[in-house]
């Protein structure tokens, strides 16, 4: 979130306008003569760009500003001058869209100007005074990921001295056992080649408490052969609870469909479909006690082959409720013949590969694909009027990959289609709760591409990343 210090700092309500700013804050004193009183602070700004004639150069800084406040993204970098003055220098702005409890607010930054430093401490404290005990800024090294400032706030958020902070390898000494590894290599790679980038993960405080930190961080230039950081470290813990609080009401409805879907399944073949069967057994049998006159047996021939229909049409929909080849054969078994009886239907041609099995798979990896599949084949047939599918699935080394592809009329995926949709929906709810993940690909008149996975479930000591 900051581009290079916390010095040059401002923090904006959701109408774009600014309640706080640092001292070394005066990005706008330097266009104060040119601006009215009734205009917004940031629409003399625009983004700077090599032509006047580019489409960009019409947008002011305030209009991305807005694009936050309204939701349309979470942050924006880049650069921008004031068009009011013609010597203006262009600079640096960097913003993201801070969360906090009741309300949120805008962080701003620009680069730093070298006649401000002294006021570096002192912005950053008032600026974490002002916006809670949740919040810290800290300033270190890349090499050894090594502390070199850390405000107050630290003492509150962990109840480790700030003494403690500056010793090597703190951060690493107090990760959670599962998430160190992937922390530390994520840092190496993330410096090297990102100035920007945030990081959530769970460190243990000195009472014993778990904390869920996100740790936005900016790298900057190397001086002295030493390349410095910066950043917030943000107490995310509540939101964190209540995300698992609803990712597990999601896992329980799920899991209540389910069995509502297998129950309603097994009731129709073991109840309706047997009573059907009987009533064709004895229609048949009547039949055949019936010689004249003709027209009545006909009629009781009818009834028996309607009968015969509907048991079949039952014991369809028991199978595409709760197939009973997934829970005896397994999920390579189940999909194929859910593409077998789409070819077979004459509805949509299916062709079916699979590479790494068989392979034994946990049971919510197998009704989750399954679904998937499912639905994906669903929209071949309803939506895209396709002719022919594809269906591969892939067991690697520490994933399950599921790809329904199919040559039909396609769509476009930045539409409402994608948000709103509850087959959608469904399927990204039932990758979720895995922890696995979903792409679709599709343009008009080119067909669709869905891919999803699963990770494989590691043993408990093996190292993994909770926020996937």
């Amino acid at each position: 979130m900051v581009d290079a210090c916390v010095s040059n700092v401002a923090v904006l309500d959701e109408s774009g306008c600014i309640i706080y700013a640092s001292k070394a804050w005066h990005l706008l004193e330097r266009n104060c003569a040119a601006r009215t009183a009734d205009a917004h602070p940031f629409e003399t700004c625009r983004r700077f760009t090599e032509s006047e004639l580019e489409e960009e150069a019409a947008i002011t800084l305030a209009d991305d500003i807005r694009s936050i406040a309204v939701g349309k993204q979470t942050e924006f970098h880049g650069k921008y001058h004031f068009t009011s003055l013609p010597d203006s220098r262009p600079f640096v702005m960097h913003a993201a869209r801070l969360n906090l409890p009741g309300a949120f607010r805008v962080l701003i930054t620009y680069e730093e100007l070298p006649s401000v430093r002294e006021h570096v401490t002192e912005s950053k404290e008032s600026l974490l005074e002002f916006l809670g005990t949740k919040i810290l800024a800290w300033e270190g090294e890349v090499e050894g990921q090594r502390f070199t400032y850390v405000s107050e706030h630290a003492v509150e958020m962990l109840g480790y001295p700030v003494t403690d902070w500056y010793e090597p390898n703190f951060l690493a000494s107090h990760l959670h056992a599962d998430d160190q590894h992937w922390v530390l290599a994520a840092y190496h790679k993330q410096t090297r080649i990102s100035e920007h980038f945030d990081l959530t993960f769970r460190m243990w405080a000195s009472d014993g408490r778990l904390v869920w930190v996100q740790n936005l961080i900016s790298v900057g230039s190397q001086s002295a052969g030493t390349r410095k950081l910066h950043g917030f470290m943000i107490d995310v813990s509540e939101r964190k609870r209540a995300e698992e609080a609803l990712k597990a009401l999601g896992g329980r409805l799920i899991a209540a469909q389910e069995e509502e879907r297998r129950r309603v399944a097994r009731e129709l073949h073991d109840d309706f479909n047997q009573r059907l069967a009987v009533m064709s057994i004895e229609l048949e049998q009547l039949g055949r006690k019936i010689q004249k006159p003709l027209g009545l047996r006909r009629s009781v021939e009818r009834l028996q082959d309607l009968a015969q229909e509907i048991a079949a049409e039952i014991h369809r929909l028991s199978y595409k409720l709760h197939p009973s080849k997934l829970d005896h054969l397994g999920l390579v078994a189940a999909v194929k013949s859910l593409c077998g009886e789409l070819s077979e239907s004459g509805k949509l041609n299916v062709e079916f590969h699979q590479t790494g099995f068989p392979f034994a798979l946990d049971r919510d990896t197998t009704l989750c694909l399954f679904r998937i599949a499912q639905e994906g084949l669903r929209n071949c047939v309803k939506h895209s009027k396709a002719e022919s599918a594809r269906v591969v699935l892939t067991r690697t080394r520490n994933s399950v990959r599921l790809l329904v592809s199919d040559n039909g009329s396609g769509f476009n995926t930045k539409t409402a289609l994608m948000e709103k949709g509850l087959g959608f929906l469904s399927m990204k709810e039932r990758l979720h709760l895995l922890g696995g993940e979903m792409n679709v690909y599709s343009r008009p008149s080119h067909g669709t591409r869905l891919e999803a996975s699963v990770p494989l479930k590691l043993d408990s000591n093996s190292p993994r990343n909770p926020n996937p």
